[in-house]
C-alpha cells in the first residue's frame, strides 16, 4: 500500500504536532526512574530492648518544654514554648484546659522553659515559671512567681508575677526547676550564649554572675535586697564577688533536671558544644568544666578557670550517637523491673535513650535502651513512678519492651544480595540504579571511586523525589542548597586503589561503602571486597585494618606500605553527620557537570529522569582543588571544605571554633588570624591562619606532622603534599600587614645553592632549629628540593630533639626509619625485652625536651625533692615494677606521696604533697617546687587524692628503645639508701 501526503495532509499534521508540542510538559512525561530491585531494607544490628508507644494520643500539644504533674490531683501540667501552659486530665486527656496564655503575662514571653510548684502547693497557692521575656538581654531569662486562682485546674493569674531572678537571653538558658527536701528551689542556669564562639563572655568559669549554673534560692522568704533568700549554706555565700546563690557551676545548658528520690542527690543533662554530650550528678560547689572542658574534651586550655577542679561527668557521649542530651528522672515503677532505680535520659537529635545505674560512687549499669524518631524535649515523672517521654512534636510516649522488632535478618550481608548490580563482579548497575560523578573528591589516600545513586518505588509515594532545603534554613550557610532525599534512598560509592602506581590494570576494590535512608536517619554500611574480586562482605560494626603494599618506583625499595582502614559504622557516622547534611558527594554544585563520556549535564539529566522535585534558578559548580584553571582561593577553600568542613562546622564535632565549609563567607569563619585554642606547638606569634605567613598557621602544621595531632584525626593515614602546597600558597597569598619569614627564604635559597654538604648541614640545621622554619622546609621537600637532598634533610630532622620538628619530617623517611612512637597504649612487655643504654637513658632523663621527670625527682645534685629521689630506685625495686610506675602512677601510690587537695574558703585550690601539719598549718608542695602554707581555719576541706600527681603518658612520645634506655638508666640509679 502506498501512501501519499498531499499538502493538507501535511499541515493537518503538523498542525497537531505543534498542538502536542504546546501542551503542558506534564502531560508527556515520563514514569520517574525507581530502582525496583532493592534488598536494603531495615537493619543488620540488634534494636535496643524497648520502644516507644504513644498515650494520650488525644492531647493536642504545641511545642512543650516541660510536663509535671500538678499536685494533689490526677492532672498533667505543659509547659510550651510559645507562652501557654496546659493541663489535662490523666482520664480525659483531649480536654485541654488553658492555665495561662502568652497574651495573661505582664510581659509577653518569648520561650517557656520550666514550672515548679510550692512544696506546700495547693495550701500556699503558688507556682514558679522560667521563661525569656526579652529576646538577646543581658536581663531577658527570668524566674518569676505567679499565684494561683485555681488549683485543681490550675489557673494562674498572669498579673501577680514576682520577677526574682534574671539572667542572659541571648543563647541557652537552661530553666528547669525543682524543689529540693530541703525546700529550697534549685534552678538551672545556661550560659546564656550563641554556641560560636564557645562561652565567649568567658561565663562558665566565672562566679561573680549568674550563668552556667545551678542555682539554690530559698523562694518563701525575702532580704533586704532580692525577693528571696540565699540559704547560709550556699558554698559560695562567703566568697569574695561571687553569687552566693550559685550551688554548682561550669554547666553549658543543663537541660532537664530531676532529683534522685532515693539519696536526694540532684542530676542533669548538659548540652553539649563540639564533641560531647554529659550527665552530671550536681554536689555542692562543684565545679563542671564548661568552658576550660566539654566533659572529657578540652575547650579553652588558655583562659582563666576556677581553682575549683574539675569534676568529669558520670556519663557522656561523643556525637557519633547524642548531640543534644536531654535530662530526665530515675525509673521507680514496677512495671519493667530491668529499670528499677535507673536514671533515664535520652537526646534531642538522635532520639536515643539511656539508662544508668550508680551506686553512689560509679556507675554499675549503662546502656542504650530505646532508639525513636523523636525530637525528646524533656521526659516526665508519673505519680507510679512511670518515666514518660515527651517529643517537641507535642506526642507522649511509653517505654515497652520490643518484642517484635528484631535485627533484620533478610538485610544483605554480601553486595551481590543488595540489588544494586545485575553484576557485582563487572560493576553493572541494576535498573533504576544511576552512576554520577562529582566535581572533586577529597584526599583518600591516593584511592578512586565510583558512585550510584538508586531511588526506590515506596509504594504510596512512589513519586517521591529529592527536594532542596530553603533558603532561609537554620543552617544558613552550611546546609542551603543541600539536599533532602526520599526514604529508603540508597546512595553507594566504591573504593579501589591501584597496587603499582604505574599500572591501571592493577586497579583493587578495597570496599563499596552504602548510605541507606531509612526513616529520618541515614544507615552507614561498608562490604569489603574479597580477594578474588567477584564480591563484597557486609563488615560487622568494627573497625578493620587491611595492610597494602603498593609498587611505586619513587620508593627506595620500589614499594611502600600503606594500611587501610574499614570504617565501622559508628565511625563513618563521624563524618556523614546531619550539621554537614550526612551526604557530602551528591549536592548540586558537585554534579553539576557531565558524567564521565556523556555530554549531557547531570543536573539536567537527574531531572529528565524525574529524581528532583525542584531546583533553584542558577546552581554553582564547585571546583576541584587539582583544577588549576580555577581560583587559587576556591581550589584551596574547597580543598577545605572537602577534607576538613564535616567536623570543623557548627554542630560538626571539631572544637577548635572555626569554620571550613567553602559555602561560608571567609570573614565569617573564625580562622583567618585567630588565636589556636589546642596549642601553638612550640610556633612563636601562632594563628590557627596566620594571612601572609603560612610558617606560623598551625592549620598547615597540623596537616604536615605526623602522630597525635595530625590533622584530619579520623580517616587517611597518608599525608596529602599537593594539598599541603595548596593550601601553604592559598595562606601567602591572603592579604596582611605583616608578612613574615624572609629569613626563610633567604636561607631555602642558600640551602639550594649550596653544593658542599657540610654547608648544606649548617643550613638544614639551623631551618631545622625553629618550629616555622621546619614547617617551610617540610613543605619545600615535598617537590622542591632534590631527592638526595630531601633524604638528607629528613635525615637531619630524625635526629632532632624537638618532636614537633622530628613529626614533620616522618613521611620523607624510608618506613624502616619512621618513627614508631609508643603512643598512650604501651606494651610492657615488649620493652622489658629491649636492652637498654644507661647513657642514652641518661641524656633522656637530664637534657631531652619533654622529659618531666626531673622536675619533680632527685638524683645526685639534679633535681627538686617533689617526689621521692630516684637515685636508689635500682635497688628497691624491679625492672618491671619501674616501668608499671612510670606507665601506671596511679596503680600503687606510696602514701608518703600521696598528693592532697586542699579547698581553701576563699575558693582557692591547692594541691601538693603533705610536707607536714601542724594545729596551725599545712604544709604542701606542688610540682614546682613551691611550699603553701595552708591557715588551718582558712582549709573548707582537705583530702587525699586517688589519681598520682605524677602525670600519666610520660613514655607516649618516645619510642621502645628510648623507653628501654630511660629504664636502663633508673635502673642503674643504685646508692644505698643509707649513704
Amino acid at each position: 500500500m502506498v501512501v501519499t501526503f498531499t499538502r493538507s495532509l501535511c499541515v493537518a499534521l503538523l498542525a497537531i504536532a505543534l498542538l502536542l508540542m504546546a501542551l503542558p510538559a506534564v502531560a508527556l512525561a515520563v514514569d520517574p526512574v525507581r530502582w525496583t530491585s532493592s534488598r536494603i531494607k531495615g537493619t543488620p544490628d540488634p534494636p535496643p530492648p524497648y520502644r516507644l508507644e504513644r498515650v494520650f494520643s488525644e492531647t493536642d500539644l504545641v511545642r512543650p518544654t516541660e510536663m509535671v504533674r500538678l499536685p494533689g490531683t490526677d492532672r498533667w501540667v505543659v509547659v510550651q514554648l510559645g507562652g501557654t501552659i496546659v493541663t489535662f486530665d490523666k482520664s480525659a486527656p483531649g480536654n485541654l484546659h488553658q492555665s495561662i496564655t502568652a497574651d495573661d503575662f505582664h510581659t509577653k514571653p518569648f520561650r517557656l522553659y520550666g514550672i515548679a510548684f510550692d512544696p506546700d502547693f495547693p495550701k500556699t497557692p503558688n507556682c514558679y515559671i522560667a521563661f525569656t521575656a526579652i529576646r538577646d538581654d543581658l536581663h531577658g531569662t527570668r524566674l518569676s512567681r505567679f499565684h494561683v486562682s485555681d488549683t485543681n485546674l490550675l489557673t494562674i493569674d498572669g498579673s501577680s508575677e514576682t520577677v526574682l531572678v534574671q539572667w542572659n537571653s541571648e543563647g541557652h538558658s537552661g530553666g528547669s526547676l525543682h524543689f529540693g527536701d530541703d525546700d529550697y528551689l534549685y534552678v538551672s542556669v545556661g550560659d546564656g550564649q550563641n554556641p560560636n564562639p564557645p562561652d565567649q563572655r568567658n561565663t562558665g568559669q566565672d562566679l561573680s554572675d549568674l550563668e552556667a549554673s545551678i542555682l539554690r534560692i530559698d523562694v518563701r522568704q525575702t532580704s533586704k535586697d532580692v525577693p528571696y533568700r540565699i540559704p547560709d549554706d550556699n558554698p559560695f555565700v562567703d566568697l569574695p564577688n561571687a553569687r552566693g546563690e550559685i550551688w554548682a557551676f561550669g554547666l553549658r545548658n543543663p537541660w532537664k533536671m530531676c532529683f534522685n528520690p532515693k539519696d536526694h542527690t540532684l542530676w542533669t543533662g548538659d548540652v553539649g558544644w563540639e564533641m560531647r554530650e554529659m550527665v552530671y550528678r550536681i554536689d555542692r560547689g562543684g565545679n563542671y568544666g564548661w568552658s576550660a572542658t566539654e566533659g572529657s574534651q578540652i575547650v579553652k586550655p588558655h583562659e582563666k578557670k576556677s581553682k575549683i577542679p574539675i569534676t568529669p561527668p558520670v556519663v557522656q557521649h561523643d556525637h557519633t550517637e547524642a548531640r543534644s542530651v536531654t535530662g530526665g528522672y530515675f525509673w521507680q515503677s514496677d512495671r519493667i523491673s530491668e529499670l528499677d532505680d535507673a536514671y533515664i535520659y535520652g537526646d534531642w537529635m538522635t532520639g536515643k535513650i539511656w539508662a544508668l545505674k550508680h551506686d553512689g560512687i560509679e556507675v554499675t549499669w549503662h546502656k542504650e535502651i530505646a532508639d525513636s524518631t523523636l525530637q525528646i524535649i524533656c521526659f516526665a515523672n508519673d505519680d507510679d513512678g512511670e518515666v514518660l517521654t515527651v517529643g517537641y512534636d507535642g506526642t507522649i510516649h511509653r517505654l515497652i519492651a520490643n518484642e517484635h522488632e528484631s535485627a533484620s535478618e533478610e538485610f544483605p550481608r554480601r553486595l551481590s544480595d543488595t540489588g544494586l548490580f545485575t553484576s557485582t563482579k563487572n560493576q553493572t548497575p541494576s535498573p533504576g540504579v544511576v552512576p554520577y560523578s562529582i566535581n572533586a573528591h577529597h584526599w583518600s589516600d591516593h584511592t578512586t571511586s565510583q558512585q550510584w545513586i538508586g531511588l526506590v518505588n515506596n509504594g504510596e509515594a512512589n513519586d517521591e523525589k529529592i527536594s532542596v532545603f530553603p533558603k532561609n534554613n537554620w543552617q544558613i550557610g552550611q546546609v542551603a542548597g543541600f539536599l533532602s532525599f526520599p526514604d529508603n534512598t540508597v546512595l553507594a560509592k566504591t573504593v579501589s586503589y591501584q597496587a603499582d602506581v604505574d599500572d591501571p590494570a592493577s586497579t583493587r576494590r578495597l570496599e563499596t561503602q552504602v548510605l541507606h535512608r531509612r526513616g529520618d536517619d541515614w544507615n552507614a554500611y561498608n562490604y569489603i571486597w574479597n580477594e578474588d574480586q567477584t564480591d563484597a562482605v557486609l563488615q560487622d560494626n568494627v573497625p578493620v585494618y587491611q595492610e597494602l603494599q603498593i609498587r611505586d618506583a619513587a620508593e627506595p625499595s620500589g614499594s611502600r606500605n600503606q594500611t587501610w582502614l574499614h570504617a565501622s559504622r559508628d565511625q563513618c557516622s563521624l563524618c556523614h553527620i546531619w550539621s554537614a547534611g550526612t551526604v557530602h558527594g551528591f549536592k548540586l554544585d558537585q554534579i553539576n557537570c557531565p558524567h564521565e563520556n556523556e555530554t549531557e549535564n547531570q543536573i539536567d539529566k537527574f531531572k529528565r529522569l524525574g529524581f528532583f522535585a525542584q531546583l533553584p534558578e542558577s546552581i554553582s559548580t564547585y571546583a576541584s582543588p587539582h583544577d588549576h584553571e580555577a581560583s587559587l582561593d576556591d581550589r584551596a577553600r574547597n580543598y577545605l571544605d572537602l577534607n576538613c568542613a564535616h567536623c570543623h562546622r557548627r554542630g560538626g564535632g571539631g572544637t577548635a571554633p572555626f569554620i571550613l565549609s567553602s559555602r561560608v563567607p571567609l570573614e565569617e569563619l573564625d580562622l583567618v588570624d585567630a588565636l589556636p585554642t589546642q596549642g601553638s606547638f612550640n610556633i612563636p606569634e601562632a594563628r590557627v591562619v596566620a594571612p601572609g605567613d603560612p610558617l606560623r598557621s598551625v592549620l598547615l602544621y597540623r596537616m604536615a606532622k605526623a602522630g597525635r595531632g595530625h590533622m584530619p584525626q579520623f580517616g587517611p593515614t597518608l599525608v596529602d603534599d599537593s594539598g599541603i602546597r595548596l593550601v601553604h600558597d592559598w595562606i601567602a597569598s591572603l592579604p596582611t600587614d605583616c608578612p613574615g619569614n624572609f629569613n626563610f627564604s633567604a636561607e631555602l635559597s642558600s640551602l639550594r645553592a649550596a653544593s658542599d654538604p657540610s654547608e648544606q648541614m649548617k643550613i638544614i640545621h639551623r631551618l631545622l632549629s625553629s618550629v616555622p622554619h621546619a614547617i617551610g622546609l617540610s613543605v619545600a621537600c615535598a617537590g622542591e628540593l632534590p631527592d638526595d637532598l630531601t633524604n638528607t634533610v629528613a635525615l637531619a630532622a630524625s635526629k632532632n630533639d624537638q618532636p614537633e620538628i622530628r613529626d614533620l619530617f616522618e613521611r620523607f623517611l624510608p618506613a624502616q626509619l619512621r618513627t614508631k612512637r609508643l603512643g598512650t597504649k604501651v606494651d610492657a612487655q615488649s620493652i622489658l625485652t629491649l636492652k637498654g643504654d644507661v647513657q642514652r637513658g641518661r641524656d633522656l632523663y637530664f637534657t631531652a625536651a619533654g622529659m618531666s621527670c626531673k622536675q619533680c625527682h632527685r638524683i645526685g645534685d639534679a633535681g627538686p625533692v617533689v617526689g621521692p629521689s630516684l637515685e636508689s630506685i635500682g635497688l628497691t625495686r624491679k625492672r618491671a615494677e619501674i616501668l608499671e610506675s612510670v606507665l601506671v602512677p596511679s596503680a600503687k601510690i606510696e602514701e608518703k606521696y600521696r598528693g592532697f587537695l586542699a579547698l581553701m574558703s576563699d575558693g582557692q585550690v591547692v594541691t601538693g604533697l603533705k610536707q607536714r601539719e601542724t594545729d596551725a598549718a599545712v604544709f604542701l608542695v606542688d610540682a614546682q617546687n613551691k611550699i603553701h602554707q595552708l591557715d588551718q581555719h582558712e582549709i573548707e576541706e582537705l583530702k587525699p587524692l586517688d589519681k598520682s600527681l605524677m602525670p600519666e603518658n610520660l613514655l607516649a612520645e618516645l619510642t621502645a628503645q628510648q623507653a628501654a634506655d630511660l629504664l636502663a638508666f633508673l635502673c642503674s640509679q643504685q646508692t644505698p639508701l643509707s649513704q
